[in-house]
């Protein structure tokens, strides 16, 4: 349900939907669900804030020494949750029909309808002094799903993708994107700037650390073909419901079933020739087992590190890590 938006209220509460009234929802109990998954993951939900002095942009606005004659100074202040876990954005198409030369429909063509499914997360805004109205441009965005940014405070919907993919608005006021995000995690900043009636502006910004949560061992690309997923170096994931984080590049491996039932996905690591498979129980998120073993020809080429390197030692060392860091969360940078 959409609310009454008066631009020259300057204490306007932005209102969410249901969809993102749920979600603000959900970010306040993320900590709780992610203890109930695993228990040492404490802490994602807290919040942060950022706040940056103003900067001056426009010339015909006015000075400091005006602004401090008749106003106080315009300052930003973002807040948000840690934390933002996503899935890949997924790709939707339709058809349009196609014409000949004299106007005539001679067929249709499959087309892109762009893609969606990525998490968004709610980030307040605040603003203080200045001259009302203001507006607002947060992660390179003047709206979300809910309509402008606008006001002396709100409450944004943040895409968590870190792409530069342009994003648009479906007639149902859902954030879609043009092409894939390519979803990845990693740290991600978020940054604003307001600009007051007079065209003077102040920057924020906040940041957040993107989960890439992923289930089963691929996932479908454009053609249809089973891709596997890829995980990088220095980067937490969720994996079939348990946080890793990798000390080197990997790629998911396969699943299978033991003869005692459980059922065991494997994570590939490749080191100068060799390769390193794990297998981590879908239920216990503990190791089941592990291997290494000499590959040949592209691949043994392709394998990552030093001719110095003791290959099966560095492999037994980076899937023992691996192992260390389930349940964990990733290491947040200072704010």
């Amino acid at each position: 349900m959409n609310t009454t938006r008066d631009i020259a209220m300057t204490n306007r509460m932005r209102q969410l939907r249901p969809r993102d009234a749920a979600l603000f929802l959900a970010v306040a109990a993320v900590v709780a669900v992610l203890g109930v998954v695993i228990g040492r993951e404490l802490g994602v939900g807290q919040q942060t804030g950022a706040t940056v002095t103003p900067a001056q942009s426009d010339q015909s606005g006015p000075t400091p020494q005006q602004q401090s004659e008749g106003t106080t100074a315009l300052t930003l202040t973002l807040s948000g949750p840690d934390i933002c876990e996503t899935e890949r954005g997924r790709g939707y198409s339709g058809s349009e029909l196609v014409y000949d030369d004299d106007g005539k429909a001679i067929g249709t063509r499959d087309i892109s309808t762009g893609w969606d499914g990525v998490a968004e997360i709610p980030v307040r805004w605040e603003v203080t002094g200045g001259t009302a109205p203001y507006t607002l441009v947060i992660d390179n965005e003047t709206r979300d799903g809910d309509g402008p940014y606008e006001g002396a405070s709100g409450i944004a919907s943040v895409s968590c993708a870190v792409t530069s993919a342009e994003v648009f608005y479906t007639p149902n006021n859902e954030r879609r994107f043009r092409g894939d995000p390519e979803i990845d995690s990693g740290p991600k900043t978020i940054r604003a700037t307001v600009t007051d009636a007079s065209g003077v502006t102040a920057d924020a910004s906040v940041s957040i650390y993107v989960i890439l949560s992923v289930v089963g061992d691929a996932y479908a690309g454009p053609n249809g073909t089973a891709i596997s997923f890829l995980y990088n170096k220095g980067k937490t994931y969720r994996i079939n419901g348990f946080l890793m984080t990798f000390s080197a590049n990997a790629v998911s491996g396969g699943s299978e079933e033991t003869e005692g039932g459980e059922h065991v996905f494997g994570l590939m690591f490749f080191r100068n020739g060799y390769r390193g498979i794990v297998g981590i129980g879908r239920d216990s998120g503990t190791e089941i087992g592990r291997r290494v073993e000499k590959l040949s020809g592209i691949q043994a080429a392709s394998s990552e590190g030093s001719r110095q390197d003791d290959p099966e030692a560095a492999l037994n060392t980076i899937m023992t890590k691996l192992v260390e860091s389930v349940g964990q969360p990733p290491i947040m940078t200072a704010r």
